[in-house]
């Protein structure tokens, strides 16, 4: 089918051949008119010179292309689109302009004016940013290369590297375990060897009551009572040898009772240590500038382990234990001192002939004393040191403990004032449940717990106090559910200036004292110069 021939636009009444800026499309009577009168001389004509073909065979005229200002404005095409409206970024025509878009004259563009020739330096800029945008595009497309090959040698080499951890753990495993079965197959084997003479010595014994047996036999069928009687004088004898034998080989060969028990506490101690001996670490290569490398994932770095950490509280043990026995020898020292020196007193009383070995003994004595003062002046300092180092090790000790137990997941306090009074609030994010929570690995669901209390000085007691069980982890554990509940302490939501929530409000703060006093948070433990408005 050929398609529809555009017609001319001044008479209506021939095919277009060409086209005027400012006429429209013009047939060919119309084009001669526009070089031959004067008024259309200022017009600009262009012909159709390219031809195509229609489908049954005949020409047609190209259409060509045409700029914004020539085309036809949708809704009324018989406008010119000559106008932009910015606002809502769409070509309209005089009418459109009148009728629709009165309101946006002030955002109106004249493309007739403004649109003249092309700006040569904003097809450079645009050519510039395209070029740009496909340089980023390739370059992303070579380091998404360059990762893939990266990924998949980090992958094999992690993997080679989990394997042989876990062949190194199984190797040591079975070495430790080589000792245990070597020293079972030893028991066993000896106890074999005392079945085995066990065994032995009972059939010697029953072969010769069998013997004995039939001997006697013998000689009552034979009636050779001399021989019986022969055999009664030492029969008794030989039994009680027996008896003896017996007694003694059942004393000596005994069978030696073995068996194998799991230290439950310390292999439940090895799981938990060998879930932190590797771990998989997430690297993301890139950042907002696309030049960081940051690290997502990262270890705790241990520097003793718990053999050592023994090892060393046994020997802070010991020299404290040293250096109590250095006190008392020091103690029992300067106590004889003491007593020679009363000693030296009467016998200078007595001995008036000896005054001056008295002096000389004293003088000297005053010397020994001296370096005794300074001896039990240094050992005073080393024990002072012992003690300091015990408690540091002590407290260093029981905060590892309270850290193991510790069962609050992380979150953030913050404290503020409004005219309600002083407001706690108690964030806690969503999470992963730790080793030591219920359900470990499993994720939990965060909470916001509010609580209020009364401005003064009984009000920041209780908030510091409530700060104070937070930062121990004392206030909030996870429940069945896995979700943040509080934790055998109880927040206050009502008005604490109201006259009918105050009995109420005196009461939870009774309650809240005692509830703290059981977690072990009193007002002589906590610290009350910090910071009351803080997160």
């Amino acid at each position: 089918m050929a398609s529809k021939q555009i017609q001319c636009e001044m008479c209506g009444n021939e095919n277009a051949v060409g086209y005027c800026k400012s006429c429209g499309y013009v047939g060919e009577t119309c084009a001669d008119i526009h070089k031959t009168v004067n008024v259309f001389q200022t017009h600009t004509v262009i012909m159709h010179e390219a031809v195509k073909m229609h489908e049954d065979g005949t020409e047609n005229p190209n259409d060509i292309l045409r700029d914004i200002t020539e085309e036809r404005c949708k809704q009324h095409l018989t406008e010119k689109a000559i106008f932009l409206c910015k606002i809502h970024d769409s070509t309209i025509c005089g009418r459109c302009l009148h009728s629709e878009h009165r309101s946006c004259v002030e955002e109106v563009v004249d493309l007739l004016h403004e649109v003249v020739n092309i700006d040569c330096e904003k097809v450079n800029t645009m050519k510039s940013l395209l070029m740009e945008i496909k340089n980023e595009i390739l370059l992303l497309k070579n380091e998404a290369e360059h990762s893939k090959e990266n990924c998949n040698k980090n992958a094999d080499k992690c993997v080679q590297e989990c394997m042989g951890l876990g062949n190194k753990i199984k190797q040591r495993v079975d070495e430790l375990t080589s000792g245990t079965r070597n020293g079972i197959t030893k028991k066993h084997n000896e106890n074999l060897t005392t079945h085995s003479h066990i065994t032995k010595m009972c059939d010697e014994k029953t072969k010769w009551c069998h013997d004995a047996e039939s001997k006697i036999d013998s000689f009552v069928d034979k009636n050779m009572a001399g021989h019986l009687y022969l055999m009664n004088r030492h029969f008794e004898k030989e039994v009680s040898d027996v008896r003896s034998h017996l007694k003694e080989f059942k004393h000596k060969h005994t069978f030696k009772e073995f068996g194998f028990k799991e230290n439950d506490v310390i292999l439940e101690c090895l799981f938990q240590d060998l879930e932190e001996v590797c771990e998989q670490q997430e690297e993301v290569n890139g950042s907002d500038d696309g030049n960081a490398n940051d690290v997502v994932a990262s270890t705790t770095k241990i520097n003793k382990t718990r053999r050592e950490f023994t090892l060393l509280l046994s020997q802070v043990k010991q020299d404290l234990d040293q250096s109590e026995k250095a006190r008392n020898a020091l103690c029992d020292e300067l106590k004889q001192v003491k007593q020679d020196k009363d000693n030296s007193e009467k016998k200078r009383q007595i001995l008036e002939q000896e005054i001056l070995k008295a002096k000389q003994g004293i003088e000297e004595f005053e010397k020994t004393r001296k370096g005794f003062e300074q001896e039990l002046l240094k050992a005073k300092q080393c024990i002072e040191k012992y003690e300091k180092e015990r408690a540091e090790v002590k407290a260093h000790g029981s905060q590892i403990k309270d850290r193991i137990n510790w069962t609050q997941p992380t979150g953030t306090v913050n404290v503020t004032y409004d005219f309600v009074g002083i407001k706690l609030v108690f964030t806690f994010p969503d999470g992963i449940q730790t080793a030591h929570h219920p359900c470990p690995g499993s994720s939990y669901k965060g909470h916001t717990f509010k609580g209020y209390l009364r401005t003064g000085t009984k009000g920041e007691l209780l908030c510091r106090m409530l700060k104070a069980a937070f930062r121990k982890g004392l206030m909030f554990n996870l429940g069945k559910e896995g979700k943040v509940v509080l934790d055998g302490i109880s927040l206050y939501e009502g008005l604490v200036y109201n006259y009918r929530w105050l009995k109420s409000y005196n009461v939870y703060t009774d309650t809240l004292k005692a509830e703290l006093s059981a977690k072990g948070i009193t007002e002589a433990n906590i610290d009350q110069t910090e910071e009351l408005y803080e997160t």
